[in-house]
């Protein structure tokens, strides 16, 4: 595999961290998959929406008066996503690196794409294999933060 010394360079710098919105699971509801997430003063729809892997016109529909005020709640798809980004300044795109025991798929769900989508943004530095190496900085979509 070939190493991109650019693209490790600028994960050590001019990135900003990125922290995922978490979500508490509805257990109440029949419906699975949907669950609570408390709203911060600097949040807006499309910026809760882009964490949660849906659109702003979804949540307006999960959430027939959508409660976008500071510290109300908001329901909204709930899974658990394990990977977080340093976003890059000015993109909507940020820096991953791969740990062992993860695959493109996984990746790829954590970060609202497909494997398909991975691939286009890291044309440099991935092989054609399903599980990349682990140390592998690979570029990601990292637009909720």
């Amino acid at each position: 595999m070939r190493f991109n010394n650019n693209l490790l360079l600028a994960s050590f710098f001019g990135v900003a961290s990125a922290f995922r919105r978490s979500c508490r699971p509805d257990t109440t509801s029949d419906v699975t998959g949907l669950g609570f997430y408390t709203v911060l003063n600097t949040d807006t729809l499309a910026s809760i929406a882009a964490d949660f892997c849906t659109f702003a016109s979804e949540l307006q529909n999960i959430n027939l008066t959508p409660p976008i005020a500071t510290e109300n709640f908001l329901k909204v798809p709930c899974r658990a996503r394990k990977r977080d980004c340093s976003r890059i300044p000015g993109s909507e795109n940020g820096y991953y690196t791969v740990v062992d025991g993860d695959n493109l798929t996984i990746i790829a769900a954590d970060f609202c794409t497909n494997v398909k989508g991975l691939r286009l943004l890291n044309t440099d530095v991935m092989e054609n294999t399903g599980k990349p190496t682990p140390g592998t900085v690979l570029e990601v979509p990292c637009s909720w933060n």
